[in-house]
């Protein structure tokens, strides 16, 4: 993860495209050890998407229990932070899904 702050705002500025895309989710699983800078989030769900140009995309699913996740459920593109805070107060913001409403 790159924690320089030029290139963490160029990529927030990026975000707002994403924001409400909806797709479905073609495989899902959970993950129980996690890569180094998301210790802290583990377990977590992670989901292949597909959205509705075909595109496919490996993303974090938040908002739902594990349990209650389907193959074809319909996700929408929502924006979480994906880190901590480091010692000079920049924090990473990126994309997510949650289920639809």
């Amino acid at each position: 993860m790159n924690n320089n702050p030029p290139v963490v705002w160029r990529n927030h500025r990026e975000l707002h495209k994403y924001l409400g895309n909806r797709g479905k989710i073609v495989a899902w699983t959970k993950v129980f050890v996690a890569p180094e800078g998301f210790e802290h989030e583990a377990p977590y769900v992670v989901a292949i998407v597909e959205f509705e140009d075909k595109s496919r995309m490996s993303i974090q699913v938040v908002d739902c229990d594990s349990v209650d996740l389907q193959e074809n459920q319909e996700v929408e593109v929502v924006v979480r932070r994906i880190g901590k805070a480091t010692a000079d107060g920049l924090i990473q913001y990126g994309l997510k899904v949650r289920p639809a409403s």
